[in-house]
């Protein structure tokens, strides 16, 4: 049975990226929760940060996750640059490139550019999610939130999209 750990990004007070009226911690939070569900009908076993629009800190969301023994620990996020400026999606894992991690990656990438999205690749970073945890960790950035043809791809395959990120976190554990 797979364990997982699913942080929406942002939420609350903290909204992340904001573009025309829409806002980055509610997509994260339709698209995550959407992908949890699907998961859940297969027999997995999903734990979520937040439930709801509400504040948690970095700290709590680790803290969160190092209760328990999870197979992965995927972050959802929306990716904000210039308006109109930047397209695409890209997955983000930690430095010491874990194996498990990094299959996982690039997977999801492959598949979430089947639906549309131009793929930036898998990209290492430093970022405190992916540091802190002790599962496999992924930060995947849905898309430019501050792009019009990328909220048009993610408005409108929202199902493909949680449907693509299922199959591969199924296939590939």
């Amino acid at each position: 049975m797979i364990r997982l750990c699913f942080d929406y990004g942002h939420g609350g007070k903290d909204t992340g990226a904001v573009y025309k009226g829409r806002y980055e911690s509610h997509d994260n939070l339709d698209i995550g929760t959407r992908v949890a569900r699907i998961l859940r009908t297969q027999g997995c076993i999903v734990d979520e940060t937040r439930t709801g629009d509400h504040t948690i800190s970095l700290w709590e969301r680790i803290r969160f996750e190092n209760r328990n023994r999870y197979d992965y620990f995927l972050s959802f996020h929306r990716n904000a640059f210039r308006p109109e400026f930047a397209r695409g999606v890209e997955t983000y894992i930690y430095l010491t490139r874990n194996k498990k991690a990094l299959n996982l990656a690039k997977g999801i990438q492959k598949e979430l550019s089947r639906i549309g999205f131009v793929n930036r690749g898998v990209k290492t970073g430093s970022f405190y999610v992916l540091r802190n945890t002790y599962a496999p960790a992924l930060l995947i950035e849905l898309g430019f939130i501050d792009n019009t043809l990328d909220n048009r791809l993610f408005d409108e395959n929202k199902d493909d999209i949680a449907k693509s990120i299922a199959k591969m976190i199924i296939n590939r554990s």
